[in-house]
Order: structure tokens, then sequence, then C-alpha cells
């Protein structure tokens, strides 16, 4: 099965209907990394207030979306959801979701996040 942008919308919103409005807002609609943005807000929303409930829901759709979706949509996930997941600053301790994840997506964000810092020069960081 493969899901194209707008499956992998629906998706989204079935899980997370408190969404609905800004992934239907008329200036996103149909942009799918802004739309795949509001989910990643919502799961650093979920990080940052330590809900591990919401967050391994979150973990177990964002799977399903990699292992089933177009790769314009994973492009996505790891654009627009991944790269601005925050696990590690000095003031909130959100650690429990790295550790948390599961493999395939501390994979993919580790790959992600790889991929960030030798395209910013930083290639033995």
């Amino acid at each position: 099965m493969t899901l194209s942008a707008a499956e992998v919308i629906e998706r989204i919103e079935a899980t997370y209907p408190q969404l609905s409005s800004v992934l239907h807002d008329e200036i996103v609609e149909g942009l799918t990394h802004l739309q795949i943005a509001e989910f990643s807000r919502l799961t650093q929303q979920q990080i940052d207030e330590h809900d591990c409930d919401g967050f391994q829901r979150t973990c177990r759709l964002f799977i399903e979306l990699w292992d089933n979706a177009v790769p314009a949509v994973i492009n996505a996930l790891n654009v627009s959801f991944l790269e601005h997941l925050v696990f590690e600053d000095e003031t909130i301790l959100r650690r429990w979701a790295y550790d948390g994840m599961p493999e395939r997506m501390r994979v993919a964000y580790e790959e992600m996040q790889l991929h960030n810092r030798r395209i910013h020069g930083q290639e033995n960081a």
C-alpha cells in the first residue's frame, strides 16, 4: 500500500482531529510540507509537555506513514517533521522522547541530522 499526500493528511487528521482546522487552512491546504509541519508542532508540544501516551501514538503513526507513503511524503516527513523536533536543550527535559522513539524513527532522525551537519560543513560533528 502506498499512501498519497492526501491520504497521509487524512490519517493524521483521523488520529488528531484537533489538527483539522490547521491542516485545511486555506494557506496550507494541499501544501504537504506545511501540513506535515503542523503535525511536527503537535509532536513537539507532546514532547515538551511530557505527554508519553500522545508521543507514542504519534510514533506509531509516523512509522505507518514512513513505511507506506509516497517518496514526496517521506521527504516531507524528513524535512518538515523530523528536522524540527527538539530533544535537547537547557530548559526542558526531553531525552525521554528521543529514547522512546521506535528504532526506525530514531535512525531516520539521526540520518537527517547527519545529512544536515554535512551540508553545513560539520561532517564530523
